[in-house]
């Protein structure tokens, strides 16, 4: 499998009256470079794909773009459309076989579908391809969902030469993060449940970890144990409980925390070990109305009653201390009154 690391940049039409319409169709930005990086096997190819793209409307260049980009108007002058560009990147990248197409960030494909079917260009062929930056993140253990690729090449440790802000360096740079990521495969799929479940909430999705402590009983947990950090599976963010665990069994708890957009089910559950340990399973599930009704019904559930209250089969012992403390208080006062009349009458 080879990664096709996909970066552009793109221009933008001075103001909004010039903004390119056709019939439904609206053209928010021209792409005026790409740069391609791919990457086989943990190693980075020497066939780069860098080319200028002609722009057909959004020809001025805004000041911010031009100083941002280092791209003038004398580079895109001699410079293909981007029909002709993305023939020569679509040749080039079946040049590495089995290939997927990955960014940093979740815009490149779009703006680049968006541009193409402006331009009645069919790019079928661009289907599959990931958000680079959520792996990252989720393997550095970032509680933030986006970063910069400059934090990024920071946090990997990767050498930093050139120039930020151009299409084949920032290409060259996201491949270089991307060998700092492991088990690609399996996070990308784990990516494509989570986005799944961004659009579908009622998919669940399913995410466990592991460690050890010296008691069974969560309010003896130490306060600052992993098993006391509640961090959503889906966006990343910390995560608190609705409210507290609630005992369901013999060492398993249930409860439902929230972060900003998501309900999630946790459960916890212990197993003792030799070695006067417990080895706890912390369980995160999507939670449904479902579960949120069971953990409303379990955090508020009362004692249950006596049993010769419910069960009038049993006849209850008078002298029974429990008993007595249910009966209704007697009038006692006014019975020792009754009994000194009597008295005074007999």
């Amino acid at each position: 499998m080879t990664y096709i690391v996909l970066d552009m940049e793109w221009s933008q039409p001075v103001c909004k009256e010039k903004t390119r319409i056709a019939g439904t169709k609206v053209l928010q930005v021209e792409i005026i470079q790409i740069g391609a990086v791919a990457v086989t096997d943990g190693k980075i190819s020497e066939n780069f794909f860098s080319e200028f793209v002609k722009p057909r409307y959004y020809t001025e260049l805004k000041g911010r773009i031009k100083k941002l980009t280092g791209i003038t108007k004398d580079d895109l002058k001699d410079a293909d459309d981007l029909v002709i560009v993305m023939e020569r990147f679509r040749q080039w990248c079946e040049g590495f076989g089995d290939s997927i197409i990955a960014t940093w960030g979740p815009d490149d494909i779009p703006t680049l579908r968006g541009q193409c079917l402006f331009y009645n260009y069919d790019v079928s062929w661009l289907s599959d391809w990931f958000n680079l930056q959520p792996l990252m993140t989720r393997q550095y253990d970032i509680d933030r969902p986006q970063i910069t690729l400059q934090s990024a090449v920071e946090i990997t440790g990767v050498q930093q030469e050139l120039d930020y802000h151009s299409a084949i360096n920032d290409a060259y740079y996201t491949a270089l993060v991307l060998t700092k990521i492991n088990n690609i495969p399996s996070e990308i799929e784990w990516q494509r449940k989570v986005d799944y479940a961004h659009t579908n909430p009622f998919r669940r999705i399913c995410q466990t970890s592991y460690g050890t402590v010296k008691t069974a009983r969560m309010n003896s947990v130490p306060r600052l144990s992993p098993l006391n950090r509640y961090v959503c599976p889906i966006c990343g963010k910390p995560a608190t409980l609705k409210g507290k665990l609630v005992w369901l069994r013999p060492m398993n708890y249930m409860a439902v925390m929230h972060c900003n957009k998501h309900s999630i089910k946790v459960t916890v559950r212990f197993e003792k070990k030799a070695d006067r340990e417990y080895l706890w399973t912390k369980r995160y599930v999507l939670s449904d109305e479902k579960d949120e009704n069971l953990y409303d019904s379990l955090i508020n559930k009362d004692l249950p009653a006596p049993a010769f209250v419910t069960d009038r089969t049993v006849k209850p012992d008078r002298s029974d201390k429990t008993y007595r403390r249910f009966l209704p208080k007697q009038n006692t006062r006014r019975k020792t009154k009754m009994s000194s009349e009597r008295k005074n009458n007999g």
